[in-house]
């Protein structure tokens, strides 16, 4: 038995079987010089059952989650069947800063339990994850978690890479938090019609909720219509086209309102990666997402240089690449005098910056690929004639016809590349709601 539990019972005259039981640690602990292993100790036998295994010789935990209910009939089984293992996590044992009495384990990464006397295993809210495998990957019976290894399967085993983990666990946030704020409105909505407006419409008109276009537009995008009847299938592809529009015409005013804005070029970035339709629609081609900062080539020997465009695409049928450089759209396009009184205006700084920018990504993707394919996870790419595009301030800024016509004559006459400003994309946006608007209205008509 453990020294707090000895201690204890060394200060009672005649313990019940009941205190006893309180009393008792049933966290056991060895330390070894390459390894270090935890046990649930039964207070009945002390049947051990192991929880934690630290190999300090190759830095790899494996946890065991266990079912620690003792009123359970489950009392010491596996909670899912499925055990974790950690590489190159720095994880530890030690008595639980909020608890001296008990142990929890240090280290593994967010949405784990860290009491050793609950058994480990996942949160509460993570617990999904092991639901979707014991649907769709039943045979897996090892996950691990590693820094360095890409997310893959290996029999029956699953790898989860720290980064993707990090993004499962912000997505099942995301989405928990999403249809939360959706089930709490339809619930107030209910009740504001049944009390309010059912008793007294003058007084309490009708709520015009806020439309959810992740909601709906999630649940019909994954919409399996060939399994429904045919006049479900009208009724939804309607529904689903109403979404389609709300959602582009929601886009469309946050676009219109982040142009207006002032931000720095890492937001634009962002909108545009949380938004990949928008590249998708203004690159004109069915370009899907490669990879956001891309590593392209370029470095020199003492590792500088090196060519990072904000989004490297593929073409999806030929598998082709596409650069994309976003800046701001209050980034000039001109300079704001004449050259040499000529009525011509030169291009501005950045914009020449810009463009010999990705010409140098261009050059160098073109040149290293075979050598980026080597190492690469992906290597259905391909690097021919890289054409490219540039996402770059706003066509209002330019007030005269003479600025107009210097702008034009420029970006016409690039090779490889496309120079767009953020009002044509809008307006390129706007054209596009109004069509499906159109073709709305024509056929419930």
């Amino acid at each position: 038995m453990n020294d707090i539990f000895l201690d204890s019972l060394s200060e009672m005259n005649e313990p019940s079987i009941s205190t006893l039981k309180e009393l008792y640690n049933p966290i056991k602990i060895n330390r070894e010089e390459e390894r270090v292993q935890c046990f649930y100790s039964k207070f009945e036998d002390g049947t051990e059952k192991l929880l934690v295994e630290i190999d300090l010789k190759t830095n790899t935990t494996t946890i065991f989650p266990t079912n620690t209910i003792e009123d359970s009939r489950l009392f010491l089984d596996p909670k899912y069947g499925i055990d974790f293992v950690f590489e190159d996590y720095e994880i530890d044992i030690d008595k639980n800063e909020y608890n001296n009495e008990d142990y929890a384990i240090y280290g593994l990464p967010e949405g784990f339990t860290k009491t050793l006397k609950f058994g480990l295993g996942l949160e509460k809210k993570y617990k999904i994850i092991i639901n979707t495998l014991k649907r769709y990957f039943n045979e897996c019976e090892i996950i691990i978690l590693s820094k360095t290894k890409p997310t893959g399967i290996d029999c029956s085993k699953l790898i989860i890479n720290d980064d993707d983990f990090y993004k499962i666990r912000r997505g099942i946030g995301r989405n928990q938090e999403l249809y939360q704020n959706e089930a709490k409105e339809a619930k107030e909505s209910f009740i504001y019609d049944t009390l309010l407006y059912d008793t007294n419409s003058e007084k309490y008109p009708e709520l015009k909720r806020k439309p959810q276009k992740d909601v709906i537009y999630k649940i019909l995008k994954t919409t399996d219509f060939k399994k429904i009847s045919r006049d479900d299938k009208q009724s939804l592809s309607e529904l689903k086209d109403s979404a389609e529009l709300s959602y582009l015409t929601i886009l469309t005013a946050e676009f219109e309102n982040k142009i207006n804005g002032n931000h720095k070029e890492a937001n634009y970035q962002n909108f545009f990666e949380e938004n990949p339709l928008l590249l998708t629609m203004i690159s004109g081609s069915p370009y899907v997402k490669f990879k956001n900062q891309a590593y392209v080539g370029g470095k020199s020997f003492n590792n500088s240089n090196g060519q990072y465009p904000d989004f490297l695409q593929k073409h999806k049928i030929t598998n082709n690449t596409f650069i994309i450089e976003i800046k701001t759209p209050q980034t000039s396009l001109l300079d704001k005098s004449w050259y040499r009184k000529t009525g011509v205006y030169s291009i501005s700084k950045d914009l020449s910056g810009s463009v010999s920018q990705l010409l140098t990504q261009k050059y160098q993707l073109e040149t290293e690929i075979a050598s980026l394919m080597k190492n690469a996870e992906d290597r259905e790419v391909e690097a021919y004639n890289v054409q490219g595009l540039i996402i770059i301030g706003k066509l209002s800024d330019l007030e005269e016809k003479d600025m107009k016509r210097s702008f034009e004559l420029f970006r016409n006459n690039q090779k490889n590349l496309r120079i767009v400003t953020y009002d044509e994309c809008l307006e390129q946006l706007k054209s596009f709601v109004d069509l499906l608007d159109k073709n709305k209205k024509k056929n419930s008509s």
